[in-house]
C-alpha cells in the first residue's frame, strides 16, 4: 500500500509526465518538456548553455558547491551582511531538473537526484525549515528602525526558489525525497506565520511582494498534495494584494488604476520593482486558472496593459534597470535578464491561458532580443543589465558574497526551456496551435510537429510539417507585424491572429511566408520625470543613467544619449549598428536621431565577411527619403552585442 505521500507522488508524477499538469481551463496545451527540441539559431545556443550551465565540471563542481555552501556559513544574516545567497540553490536546481527534463538524460536525472537527497539530509530541519538564514524567523524589516538589515530580508524570496525547485526535481525525475521536503517546507512556512501571527505581505522587502512571489509555487504544491492549507496561503496572498488601503503591495488594486506605474509610489526607483512584480503576475495568473475568480485575471490583464503601453522598451524586454519607471520612453535603454526571463514567463502563461496570439508576438520579440543579447555566446554566463547602445552590456557582476553565481545567469537557462513551451499546442477538441517558428521539433499528444526555414533570421519561407492520428484544425499564429501572410503561396487573411486549416490524419505540411520587410518605429517622445530616491542617490533618473551605464564598464563614458530615436525591425528582429555587422564605430555611436523626419527603410541581405562574422544574418539597410540615401550594415540586436568587449560597439537607435 502506498502511504499518502506516495499515493499523491504517483498521481502527480503521471500528470507531469504527459505535460498537462496545469491545464486547468487553458486555451491549449503544451508539449511535455522532453517532447520538444529547439533548433537553428535557438537550438544552438540552448544547446551551449546546457552544455556550459549543466553538463561541465564547473557547473557541478564550483557553481553548484557555493551554493550549496551558502547554507553551511549563513552568510546571508550574519552580522552586516542582508543577502539572497538563498535563492541560488533553487535557481541553479531550477536549471538543472529543466535539463534533466528537457534532455531525457538518465545520468543526469540520477545526478540531480542524488545532490537533491544528500542536501536534504544535511540541511532541512526536523521541522521543515530549509534556509541559509540561520535565523528562521527573520522574516522581516525591524519596525523601529527602517536602516536596519531586515530591511533587505529574503528568507522567504530564498525559501520559494528552494520549495520550487524541489517541485521541478520531483516532477522531471519522480524523486520521492523532493516532494517530501517540499512538503515539509510548505508545512513549516504555514505553521511560522501562523506562529508568529503574520502574512506574507508583511515580511520580506517591498511590503513582502518579495515573499508572495511564492505563490506560484505552493499553487503547484497545492495540485500535487490537495492540501487545503496550501490553498489557504495562496488566497490570504491574494487577498493582501487586494487590500484596502492601497499600499505599494496592492497589486490587484492598483492593477486597475489610469495612471502610469512610474507614478504609483512616492519612489519609484525602490518599489516598482519589475522582477518581483512579474514573478507575482505570474502566480496570479495561475491562481485564475486554479479557482476563475475573474478580478484576478482582469487585473494581470490590465496590468499588462500598463506594461506594452509604459515599459515595453527598445530590447523588447519591461522595464528599466529592473524598474517599472517608464522604459518605453528612456533612449538610454537598461533592462535586467531577469526582467527578461520572467517577461517571458508571464507572457507564456498568458499565452497557454487564453490563446491569444498577441502573447507569442510578445515571447519572440523579448527572446530574439534582449534575452539572445544578453546571454554571451558560450552559454556559461551572461549580462546583468542589456544596454540599447554602447560597447557592451554590464556583465553579471559578483554578487552577496558569491563568485560562481548571480541573480541573472542563474536564471538563463530555464528561459530557453519556456520558450520552448510556448511554441504551441493542443486544445480539447484536438486542434493544433502553432504559436512560434523557431525551428523545432515537438510531440503532443496525438500530434507531431516539426518546424524549419531558419526563422526569423532567413529570407525563406516556414515549412510546418504535421504528422496526426486524426482529422483535426491546424492553427498557424499571424504575427501582428507581418501585413501580408501567404500560405503555399496564397494570400489569407488572418482572423484574431491566427489562420487555421483542416489536416486529414496522416502527414501534412504547409509553406508559410510573412512580411519581412522593414518597418520603423519612433521611440515617443517626453519621458516621466521620475523622483530620486536612495535606490538613485539622490541623482534624477537621467543623471542615475550615465552614473551606471560607467559602472563597472568606464568605457561607457560619453555614450549616453539625449534624444529620442528611430528602431528598425525585421519581423520580430530589432536591427543594430555595430562592429560585429560591419558597421564604424563613429557611424554606430553618433548620437544624432532620424526620428521624425520620414525615413523609409528597405532591407537587401548582405554575404557573411570577416567584418561580419559570427553574427546570425547581417543585412544592408538602405534609408530613402526623396532624392536622399543611405546604406549602414545591419544585424540582428542580439548577434552585435552578445559579447563582453569593451572593444565591441552596437546601437539599435537610427
Amino acid at each position: 500500500m502506498f502511504s499518502k505521500i506516495e499515493f499523491v507522488s504517483v498521481i502527480a508524477f503521471a500528470i507531469a509526465a504527459c505535460g498537462t499538469a496545469f491545464a486547468g481551463n487553458d486555451a491549449f496545451i503544451p508539449a511535455a518538456p522532453g517532447d520538444v527540441r529547439l533548433q537553428g539559431r535557438a537550438g544552438e545556443s540552448a544547446d551551449a548553455c546546457i552544455r556550459a550551465r549543466a553538463y561541465s565540471e564547473w557547473a557541478r563542481g564550483a557553481m553548484y558547491e557555493e551554493c550549496v555552501n551558502s547554507f553551511r556559513t549563513h552568510w546571508d544574516d550574519s552580522d552586516g551582511h542582508t543577502g539572497w545567497q538563498n535563492e541560488y540553490w533553487g535557481k541553479t536546481m531550477l536549471c538543472f531538473a529543466g535539463a534533466a527534463a528537457y534532455t531525457q538524460d538518465s545520468a543526469l536525472k540520477k545526478w540531480v537526484m542524488e545532490k537533491t537527497d544528500a542536501f536534504l539530509k544535511e540541511f532541512q530541519k526536523p521541522n521543515g525549515y530549509l534556509s541559509t538564514y540561520q535565523n528562521e524567523d527573520l522574516l522581516r524589516r525591524n519596525s523601529t528602525n527602517p536602516d536596519a538589515k531586515q530591511h533587505w530580508c529574503f528568507n522567504i524570496w530564498g525559501r520559494k526558489y528552494t520549495l520550487w525547485a524541489l517541485v521541478d526535481i520531483y516532477k522531471a525525475t519522480g524523486d520521492k525525497a523532493a516532494l517530501e521536503g517540499a512538503v515539509k517546507m510548505a508545512d513549516h512556512l504555514v505553521a511560522q506565520l501562523k506562529r508568529l501571527g503574520l502574512t506574507l505581505d508583511k515580511t520580506g522587502a517591498w511590503n513582502g511582494i518579495s515573499s508572495m512571489s511564492i505563490l506560484r509555487p505552493v499553487l503547484e504544491l497545492y495540485r500535487m498534495t490537495g492540501k487545503p492549507e496550501y490553498l489557504a496561503l495562496a488566497k490570504d496572498i491574494v487577498r493582501a494584494m487586494d487590500a484596502e488601503p492601497s499600499n505599494p503591495g496592492t497589486l490587484i488594486r492598483d492593477a486597475f488604476r489610469k495612471e502610469k506605474i512610474s507614478t504609483w509610489y512616492p519612489e519609484p526607483a525602490f518599489w516598482a520593482k519589475a522582477y518581483e512584480i512579474q514573478s507575482c503576475l505570474e502566480g496570479l495568473v495561475d491562481y485564475y486558472r486554479l479557482t476563475g475568480e475573474k478580478r484576478v485575471l482582469d487585473a494581470v490583464l490590465a496590468f499588462h496593459t500598463h506594461l506594452i503601453d509604459e515599459e515595453l522598451n527598445p530590447m523588447r524586454s519591461a522595464g528599466y534597470f529592473d524598474h517599472f519607471l517608464d522604459g518605453r520612453h528612456h533612449v538610454n535603454g537598461m533592462t535586467e535578464l531577469c526582467d527578461v526571463t520572467h517577461w517571458i514567463r508571464l507572457n507564456r502563461e498568458l499565452l497557454l491561458l487564453t490563446g491569444d496570439a498577441k502573447y507569442a508576438d510578445l515571447i519572440e520579440e523579448a527572446f530574439y532580443n534582449a534575452f539572445l543579447a544578453g546571454v554571451w555566446r558560450d552559454g556559461r554566463w551572461g549580462a546583468h543589465i542589456i544596454r540599447s547602445h554602447g560597447t557592451r552590456h554590464l556583465s553579471a557582476p559578483p554578487q552577496t558574497g558569491m563568485f560562481e553565481h548571480q541573480c541573472c545567469p542563474d536564471n538563463m537557462m530555464r528561459t530557453y526551456f519556456d520558450f520552448a513551451g510556448s511554441l504551441g499546442g493542443v486544445s480539447a477538441d484536438g486542434a493544433l496551435s502553432v504559436a512560434l517558428y523557431s525551428d523545432a521539433t515537438a510531440s503532443f499528444p496525438g500530434v507531431k510537429l516539426a518546424v524549419s526555414g531558419g526563422y526569423p533570421y532567413a529570407d525563406t519561407p516556414v515549412v510546418v510539417s504535421v504528422v496526426r492520428e486524426k482529422p483535426g484544425k491546424v492553427r498557424f499564429r499571424v504575427p501582428r507585424w507581418s501585413k501580408a501572410f501567404r500560405l503555399d503561396g496564397k494570400s489569407v487573411t488572418a482572423e484574431n491572429g491566427w489562420y487555421a486549416v483542416d489536416a486529414p490524419a496522416g502527414a501534412s505540411a504547409w509553406s508559410l511566408a510573412f512580411d519581412m520587410s522593414a518597418r520603423t518605429e519612433d521611440i515617443p517622445a517626453g519621458s516621466e520625470k521620475i523622483p530620486p530616491s536612495p535606490q538613485m542617490h539622490g541623482l534624477d533618473i537621467m543623471q542615475y543613467t550615465v552614473h551606471f551605464m560607467e559602472w563597472y564598464t568606464p568605457d561607457m563614458a560619453n555614450l549616453s544619449r539625449h534624444d529620442p530615436a528611430m528602431l528598425v525591425f525585421r519581423g520580430p528582429l530589432v536591427l543594430a549598428k555595430g562592429r560585429l555587422a560591419g558597421t564604424s564605430r563613429d557611424e554606430t555611436l553618433n548620437a544624432s536621431s532620424l526620428r521624425g523626419y520620414g525615413w523609409k527603410a528597405s532591407l537587401a541581405p548582405a554575404p557573411v565577411t570577416p567584418a561580419n562574422a559570427g553574427v546570425t544574418q547581417a543585412w544592408a539597410l538602405t534609408l530613402s527619403r526623396g532624392p536622399e540615401s543611405k546604406t549602414i550594415p545591419v544585424a540582428d540586436f542580439a548577434s552585435v552585442s552578445n559579447v563582453d568587449d569593451p572593444s565591441n560597439w552596437f546601437s539599435l537607435w537610427f
